[in-house]
């Protein structure tokens, strides 16, 4: 997992750490994700649940391209 190295690479001596803050991360937005899901196709329908997918996928491309994040260069790797 090219993020799981980038982690490491910041930081080595706390890699434990960041590694499970990041399986965390990647288990709330799952679950966050099921529950929108939920959400869509309990109350407006099925036909729209396309739609907000597509929309929250923008929303978070934005946010990338907002912050700047896309432009880093990648880390070297660390010397032996």
């Amino acid at each position: 997992m090219p993020a799981q190295a980038r982690l490491v690479a910041l930081a080595p001596e706390l890699a434990p750490v960041s590694l499970s803050l990041n399986s965390s991360a990647i288990y709330l937005g799952s679950a966050k994700g099921a529950a929108v899901g939920a959400l869509v196709i309990a109350h407006p329908s099925v036909e729209r649940l396309g739609w907000v997918a597509a929309g929250i996928s923008l929303a978070a491309l934005l946010t990338v391209l907002g912050t700047g994040q896309g432009d880093k260069p990648p880390i070297p790797p660390p010397r032996a």
